[in-house]
């Protein structure tokens, strides 16, 4: 599916659903065969009982089948109860999950210590909790009275086909073993009756769940998961035609009408305040997003031409937020790709590149070493610089043609820095990238520079260029560079 359906509000919602019933333990998906082999089996029974009764007096068969019939909405009154309501709880469940998740993440446990939020986490899940046992309660209650019901209607037809029954045999119509064996069969044709009605119900039930799948799997996707054309040549060149973006249940588009050609083999800065855009462009570009407005051709075609899961082989990227996986330092520079010819040399050459092939071959066991010491014995813990260093180096080993930098020294150290910097042009030669910072010392290493405000291109041109205008870019340049010169700097 595409990516940017995780972060639908209607697409969590029917996931959700189609999550829950797949981890109850009761499936629909596996067990509405077991619903139907039994439902076959009562249904046997009833057309064999139901021969013989009908033969003996139609009258008991009708009274055995109408109280049956109740049966069935009893059966359905609190399956339906739940479908019509279950939006009421569904976001509770999300927020208590999503709370649960928090309280079992070790690595905020250093904000929850220090900022008290133990009580506040507590108190949020208790009211979650409540609202959700709430919800259940009314349900089971439900089925409850359900239940009693169906009893009820159980008790009135056994009477019923007694008081019939009783009647033939002073008319001397049947003897008394006879009125012992039609009273037995009353029961089982009851039986197997409620049973073929249950199942019935039950399988109304297990569609109704089988429709979250279906939603599931028909929730469309925007680009091309099929057959798609064959990828551009390098250097790639990246055109925006008038493109526009809004954010599912944003009033206001993030991005407003970029024209922009970003030429193959071409260092591309983009500035900004927070909000800008800078990132969703980024975005848009790798095949996260797709315009709400407009068209991004790449080489030339449209993204949605291309098979993206080929497309992403294009994309080199290095995003703000960094999410570890427990693999060794190896596997997750190489992306667990070891079959490739010579991983081992080129990821060491990458981590070099990066800035963390020392910090890695000092670990215990060197590129070989587990990350995140909390699942391996062997594990490791880096720091947010050490972090951002082995992403770089797994972006460096990708060797995509578009290279994608979102704030990748934004948890360097100078030293570290600079040396990026320094090596800037070596890691982007042949390749068209993109690179997204705050610092605008960073951006003047690029070719070009944009200063993107409110969701448009205000500034475009070399560095030099752009003071030269003395427009916004050097208002914000010079704001941000006076507190590093000497004796500018305020207590």
């Amino acid at each position: 599916m595409d990516y940017e359906n995780i972060e639908r509000q209607d697409f969590r919602k029917i996931a959700g659903y189609a999550w829950g019933d797949a981890c109850q333990g009761n499936c629909a998906r596996e067990f509405i065969w077991q619903d139907l082999s039994r439902g076959l089996i009562h249904l046997t029974g009833l057309v064999t009982y139901a021969s013989l009764m009908i033969l003996l007096n139609p009258l008991i068969f009708a009274v055995v089948v109408f109280t049956s019939l109740f049966t069935y909405f009893t059966t359905r009154w609190q399956p339906v109860y739940y479908e019509k309501n279950k939006h009421q709880w569904e976001k509770e469940v999300r927020k208590r999950d999503y709370l649960q998740g928090l309280s079992e993440d070790f690595s905020l446990a250093k904000d929850i210590k220090l900022y008290g939020l133990e009580e506040w986490l507590e108190r949020m899940m208790r009211d979650y909790q409540a609202y959700i046992r709430m919800w259940n309660s009314r349900c089971r209650l439900r089925g409850l009275w359900a239940a009693v019901l169906s009893a009820l209607m159980s008790f009135l037809q056994n009477g019923a086909a007694y008081v019939i029954l009783i009647g033939i045999l002073l008319d001397g119509k049947i003897t008394v073993g006879e009125f012992v064996f039609y009273f037995g069969l009353t029961g089982s044709i009851g039986s197997y009756l409620q049973g073929v009605i249950g199942d019935g119900a039950q399988l109304n039930t297990r569609a109704e769940k089988i429709s979250y799948y279906r939603e599931f799997y028909d929730y469309p996707n925007r680009f091309n998961h099929g057959v798609g054309c064959d990828l551009p040549a390098v250097p790639v060149t990246i055109e925006f035609k008038d493109v526009w973006y809004r954010y599912e249940g944003a009033e206001e588009y993030t991005l407003k009408g970029i024209n922009l050609v970003i030429k193959g083999g071409e260092n591309l800065a983009l500035v900004g305040m927070n909000g800008a855009g800078k990132t969703t462009l980024v975005k848009l570009i790798c095949g996260m997003y797709t315009p709400t407005k407009g068209e991004i051709l790449v080489g030339g075609r449209r993204i949605e031409e291309y098979n993206i899961e080929e497309y992403y082989s294009l994309i080199s990227a290095v995003f703000q937020e960094i999410h570890m996986v427990a693999f060794t330092c190896l596997e997750f520079v190489t992306s667990a790709d070891m079959e490739r010819s010579g991983a081992r040399e080129a990821a060491a050459d990458a981590m070099k590149a990066a800035g963390i092939y020392d910090k890695v071959m000092g670990l215990p066991g060197g590129m070989d070493t587990h990350l995140m010491k909390g699942v391996y014995d062997d594990g490791v813990d880096f720091s947010g610089g050490e972090l951002q260093k082995l992403v770089l180096a797994r972006a460096i080993y990708k060797d995509g043609p578009i290279l994608v930098l979102d704030e990748p020294t934004a948890a360097l150290d100078p030293i570290a820095e600079n040396n990026l910097y320094i090596q800037y042009k070596d890691l982007t030669r042949g390749k068209t990238s993109i690179y997204i910072s705050h610092r605008f010392a960073s951006t003047r290493f690029c070719d070009r520079i944009l200063l993107l405000e409110e969701g448009i291109i205000a500034e475009s041109g070399t560095h030099e260029e752009l003071m030269e205008k003395q427009g916004r870019y050097a208002y914000m340049f010079e704001t941000q560079s006076k507190y590093y010169k000497e004796g500018e700097l305020h207590a």
